[in-house]
């Protein structure tokens, strides 16, 4: 699928909006639904009114509760089951989202000025894939009945994090440079370019932590284990990918990569981050469905668009896999970027690499 590269920057510019204004509400206590004052709640009853009109006063008053009011009911404890059921009892609270979106802006706003003022780019994947264990800081040191969930999300994102920034440090410590984002840093707008992309890929990669880290669900169990799988998995395929391309472009400079993954994926590092969020999300993803909120004739009608409504967390959180794909696929079909095109430069004089091509997947493996 191939998909235009301006296109893509502006929908995942109202993308991040929607994520942070379709949950703007006011704070409340994560685990117990603490009293909140007057003008909190005031506020998040008309924010409510503005994203959901249909709403009754009535309904409004049940919205407050469950958002974190006085009258708020406890959490419930975890389930075993694979159930999507919501629970009346759970509070919802944007704090850490809002918290971890500020430190996404806070470090690409300290990576845009190095960038503009030094000459180095030490800096670079410190902040832009550092910046997740940073903005995991919120969840890990949360506290409440949703803390064993939370706070397995968050040092889920977080390991990937470290993990990932170290590598790239150290391969750009070995490297010297990256040519192509020494083209890209010689201008202000290509500067700022880079890292407002960088801004909106750590915002809306990492929705499936960041929106879970604010439900006070303490989680499904299946769906807990599930999502640390397949989470598991995707670690190691990245891991064992990107260290199997390091070993193998150090013994064979100038050559491509087509042994151990590379051989059935022509990006598997790509693949091991899909999985990566796929599982984070999977881990959250119960726990991102609220009660719906009765706003029919009857006080006790639930409709469609109340049904709909209680699942926009959880649709917003899907958007971070369905990014990265369009991203990693635009880039494997040469749409987005121009990395098809400089790695026929490279390869495109040797046979082996025009069968490669051709017949290896470009991230998911053939199964047949």
């Amino acid at each position: 699928m191939r998909v235009n590269g301006i296109s893509l920057l502006l929908s995942t510019a109202l993308l991040s909006v929607a994520a942070a204004s379709a949950f703007h509400a006011g704070p409340s206590s994560l685990a117990t639904g603490g009293s909140v004052s007057h003008s909190t709640s005031t506020s998040a009853n008309t924010l409510t009114r503005l994203h959901h009109p249909l709403l009754s006063t009535r309904s409004h008053r049940c919205i407050s509760g469950i958002r974190g009011g006085a009258d708020a009911p406890p959490p419930s404890t975890s389930s075993s089951s694979l159930s999507m059921s919501p629970d009346p009892s759970v509070v919802f609270d944007n704090t850490p989202l809002f918290q971890s979106i500020s430190i996404f802006a806070l470090a690409n706003g300290l990576g845009t000025i190095l960038s503009l003022v030094g000459k180095t780019q030490v800096h670079v994947d410190l902040l832009g894939s550092g910046a997740f264990a940073l903005a995991a800081l919120p969840a890990l040191l949360a506290k409440g009945a949703a803390a064993s969930r939370v706070k397995l999300s968050a040092a889920a994102m977080a390991l990937w994090s470290v993990k990932l920034a170290s590598f790239l440090l150290f391969r750009i410590l070995k490297m010297g440079e990256d040519t192509r984002l020494t083209d890209l840093f010689t201008s202000f707008s290509g500067t700022v370019g880079f890292w407002f992309f960088s801004l909106l890929w750590g915002v809306i990669c990492s929705l499936p932590h960041t929106l879970g880290s604010t439900s006070s669900a303490p989680g499904n169990t299946t769906s807990t284990v599930i999502g640390t799988i397949v989470y598991a998995i995707g670690l190691i395929v990245e891991t064992t990918a990107d260290y199997q391309k390091w070993r193998f472009k150090s013994a064979n400079p100038g050559k491509f990569c087509n042994v151990g993954l590379w051989s059935v994926s022509q990006h598997p590092n790509w693949l091991g981050n899909l999985l990566i969020w796929i599982g984070i999300l999977v881990m959250n993803a119960p726990s991102l469905i609220a009660a719906p909120v009765p706003t029919g004739p009857g006080a006790s009608d639930v409709t469609i668009l109340d049904t709909l409504w209680s699942y926009r967390r959880l649709v917003l959180a899907c958007l971070s896999p369905a990014f990265m794909w369009f991203l990693f696929n635009g880039q494997a079909e040469g749409s987005l970027t121009s990395t098809v095109e400089l790695a026929k430069g490279k390869y495109g004089n040797d046979p082996e690499y025009a069968e490669y091509v051709q017949t290896v997947s470009k991230i998911i493996p053939k199964v047949f």
